[in-house]
């Protein structure tokens, strides 16, 4: 290994499996940095799981002094330890290196404290930054990332797309050449393989085991006997017409084999099965695969980038892609005009991800759209809620006019399966710009651009269902014709015995890895004309929005100093002690009301008055309450109320606001008496004596609530116009107790959306786990009334904030049917202060009366990390620091 002060001259390249350190980098370091800062992220672990003491990042320019970066380190990465579930420190081994780049070019090694306090080099890069300060040095940080992106545009037209580093000792080209050997010697003889063995695991991701039945299908259409076993075993010694493959061996192996089995036997087993890999080349799965492949048979991958990535590292690989099968489709071939939905994006929820959804939230809500996101983490079987099964996912597909694709890193890798499944029902697929798509051609076959343009694609190939329509038919036509499974099966068939054939003409030594295969990803054709220009003016307006950002910061920043000048700022943060403290005395007071209402019901007395105008009074029976809970938000109330105006247009039925005045002591109450005169909906005003809190204020707008369902809202968050309308729809169409939908989270102004809430299907097992379910939702009124209401206890346990979380748990502890809309419908405002971060100091008590509460969910869906919303270590940690002092 190279010390610290070695030379630098060629990237070196990325270790191979004899190699100490298993390590792999978030997203890649790209050549060219936009920004005088570069994030890398990624983890890295010893093979034989001995400790790190540290990573650190050696910076080297011409004529500058070198420069050393720490990273921070311990990191948790569930994904590596469920990759490499035999290494302790798997869990434990993200890693963060901020490093500050000048303007030119910079080289840069990484290196890592191994077990024996020595600084080992495991990576090199040479990068040219352009930083561009003077737009940092001016505030102008959003003009400073259009200009990155603007940049950006010219480097990517120029270099390969190829997004991860791929090192290889053959060149591309050199691949291309010799592809056709294999091929040809094995065209003319007949197959000798019959029989297909294909080995999975029944906890393996339900997409996984739709991929062994899909290359079984394959081998079945060439004529052989094919068939998927779950949880079985291969054999040692297979007849000469058997294969066997495992499916996806980083799951085969650490979630079954690996479990029942020591690594001798296991080791046994593989020599004669070939292991069929499906994940991008240097994640943690891919590293994971090559501990078990250099005892297999040989390997296989659907994309010609991972045959690649395991070839450099000297491994046998052959492509076995990914193919159309009947099996892919849905029964039905709905026609596109009867297809409702508009946009369909199906994939796992990351922070890239749910930073797009939510910038782009107002689009979204304005069409049809299913949005179905998955957390990370576990692998998705037929009990979990939040996965489509593959018969609900073709029936959404062929019902859906565009797929949209969006990667979950930075990554730019072909999603075959994803892809393959959007085609073969007849799916527009609109993705970000990939590698690895081989003969399918962009612009014929499905629409590639950057992520900046994804949303004005969509625009324009909803406005031009024409084109849509041809990009889908050219698409489906393509993989039905050209890229059958069958026809992939029988190259790969072709391959492996052709390659078996030389082998036993030489020895091993002289064939170590086989003929190269295609990777050549097929030219883009150019988009419309008119899409072409409307990217165009997009740019431009990409401009326009980050100089109004940068202005309206500006701004901010000089009301914040005028206001510290003048004494005004009273945000100065409490410790966390001062801030418990400060919470105890407060719900004292709550308390102390609260007991006093309840004093003048008993005695009859009023407790709140009532007003309502002309619209209320007149109004029939409404199918709609929209109860608005009212605190201390004078500038927010009509804002609120104006968005349910604008959906009540939609709605199409007669519904009414009702808005609870929780004894508000700014000038709420006359802002909600101007919603009175200024809205023509009917609005009932509950105008309460005492302030006792968010569940009793909703509790009294439930109760005065004269219709069946009832949306419950808060008076600073918003309602998109068409979400009154789909959440009706959903809950009015089953048997349901209430019905949610996706939030953007926003700060400040609506147009400053940050992310998402309530992101997931109903899922108990997830709701154990963590409170992922906002308040904002629309609820059958009896169904409330039965549960009884919201908790008015909790707030004496901690502080407001877990009524929400309360009142779903009871809802899945009475087995109670909840819908999702997996659409953006409402908007949340995400406060500096916000209540949840005063909630999370009694984090602890909190969980203590859930599980006293709740413990049969608990007992019915075993959680893992977290137990209602806290780590569990925590929980196992405190409880012993309990026992201690008992002792």
């Amino acid at each position: 290994m190279a010390t610290a002060d070695s030379p630098l001259s060629q990237p070196k390249p990325m270790p191979d499996p004899a190699e100490d350190y298993i390590f792999r980098f978030d997203a890649p370091l790209e050549p060219v940095v936009f920004g005088g800062e570069a994030g890398l992220h990624g983890w890295l672990i010893h093979r034989e799981g001995k400790p790190t003491y540290g990573i650190r990042a050696i910076v080297r320019r011409r004529f500058r002094k070198r420069q050393e970066f720490r990273a921070r380190r311990k990191r948790n990465r569930p994904d590596v330890a469920s990759a490499f579930p035999e290494i302790p420190e798997a869990m434990t081994s993200g890693f963060l290196v901020e490093l500050r780049l000048g303007l030119g070019r910079s080289d840069i090694t990484l290196q890592v404290l191994d077990h024996e306090r020595v600084w080992r080099t495991f990576h090199s890069a040479s990068v040219l930054a352009i930083p561009l300060l003077f737009a940092t040095r001016l505030g102008l940080s959003n003009i400073r990332l259009f200009l990155f992106f603007y940049l950006k545009q010219f480097v990517t037209r120029s270099a390969r797309l190829v997004s991860w580093p791929a090192p290889s000792s053959v060149p591309l080209r050199r691949l291309k050449q010799t592809t056709q050997g294999a091929a040809v010697s094995a065209s003319s003889s007949t197959l000798r393989t019959r029989h297909v063995n294909l080995f999975a695991t029944t906890k393996s991701n339900l997409f996984i085991l739709e991929i062994g039945e899909l290359v079984a299908a394959g081998f079945r259409e060439l004529g052989c006997t094919a068939e998927l076993h779950l949880d079985e075993f291969p054999e040692e010694t297979p007849a000469d017409d058997v294969l066997q493959i495992v499916v996806t061996p980083h799951e085969y192996y650490n979630l079954f084999l690996s479990e029942l089995l020591d690594r001798r036997r296991v080791r046994q087993l593989t020599r004669n099965a070939f292991l069929l890999c499906t994940e991008q080349p240097e994640t943690s799965w891919f590293q994971s695969n090559l501990r078990w492949g250099i005892h297999a048979r040989g390997l296989a991958d659907i994309n010609p980038l991972g045959v690649l990535a395991y070839r450099a590292r000297g491994l046998r690989c052959h492509l076995l892609p990914l193919g159309y099968h009947p099996i892919l489709a849905h029964r039905e071939n709905i026609p596109r005009p009867a297809r409702n939905i508009d946009i369909t994006f199906l994939g796992s929820l990351t922070p890239r991800r749910e930073q797009f959804f939510a910038e782009n939230a107002g689009f979204f809500s304005q069409h049809r759209c299913h949005l179905r996101l998955v957390p990370l983490g576990f692998a998705k079987t037929k009990l979990t809620k939040s996965y489509l099964s593959i018969e609900r996912r073709n029936e959404l597909l062929s019902q859906t006019k565009i797929l949209l694709n969006l990667h979950y890193s930075e990554q730019k890798y072909f999603e075959w399966h994803r892809m393959l499944v959007g085609l073969a029902n007849g799916c527009c697929i609109i993705t970000e710009t990939c590698s690895g798509y081989d003969a399918l051609v962009p612009g014929k076959h499905f629409i590639m651009t950057e992520p900046e343009y994804l949303i004005p694609c969509c625009e324009y190939y909803l406005a031009h269902p024409e084109e849509c329509a041809e990009i889908a038919r050219q698409g489906l036509e393509f993989v039905q014709n050209e890229l059958r499974q069958g026809q992939a099966c029988r190259a790969f068939l072709q391959e492996i015995e052709a390659d078996a054939a030389l082998e036993r003409e030489r020895s091993v030594k002289d064939h170590k890895i086989p003929p190269a295969v295609l990777t050549g990803d097929a030219p883009p054709h150019p988009l419309p004309p008119e899409l072409t220009h409307r990217l165009s003016e997009h740019t431009r307006r990409l401009l326009g929005h980050a100089a109004a950002n940068d202005f309206r910061n500006a701004w901010k920043r000089l009301r914040t100093s005028f206001e510290r000048i003048l004494g005004k700022d009273e945000n100065k943060p409490l410790s966390k002690e001062e801030a418990r403290y400060d919470v105890i005395a407060k719900r004292k007071s709550y308390r102390s009301r609260w007991l006093e209402q309840e004093g003048a019901k008993m005695k009859e007395e009023p407790f709140f008055q009532l007003h309502d105008n002309e619209a209320f009074v007149r109004g029939g029976e409404p199918e709609l309450s929209v109860v608005i809970t009212l605190y201390n938000y004078a500038r927010f109330i009509e804002g609120c109320v104006a968005s349910v105006g604008e959906a009540s247009l939609k709605f199409g039925h007669p519904l009414e606001v009702i808005i609870v005045n929780d004894a508000s002591t700014d000038r709420s109450l006359a802002h909600a008496f101007r919603c009175l005169e200024k809205f023509d909906l009917p609005i009932r005003i509950v105008d309460k004596k005492w302030n006792t809190g968010l569940a009793d204020a909703r509790n009294l707008g439930v109760q005065m609530a004269r219709s069946p369902y009832v949306f419950i809202l808060d008076a600073d968050n918003l309602i998109y116009p068409d979400g009154l309308r789909q959440l009706h729809e959903v809950i009015s169409r089953g048997d349901y107790a209430a019905a949610f939908s996706l939030l953007g989270r926003f700060r400040g102004t609506p147009a400053n959306l940050v992310g998402l809430l309530s992101y997931f299907d109903w899922d108990p097992q997830i709701l154990v786990q963590h409170p992922y379910i906002d308040a904002m939702a629309i609820f059958r009124r009896d169904a409330l009334l039965e549960a009884p209401g919201y908790d008015n206890e909790l707030n004496q346990i901690g502080w407001f904030g877990w009524e929400d979380y309360d009142m779903w748990l009871r809802f899945a502890q009475k087995r109670h049917e909840v819908a999702f809309v997996p659409n953006i419908l409402c908007l949340y405002r995400h406060h500096e202060t916000s209540m949840i971060n005063t909630t999370n100091l009694f984090e602890l008590e909190f969980v203590r009366h859930f599980i006293g509460k709740y413990g049969d969910l608990v007992e019915r869906f075993e959680p893992r990390e977290r137990l209602f919303g806290v780590e569990r270590s925590k929980i196992f940690q405190a409880e012993e620091e309990v026992a201690a002092r008992a002792s």
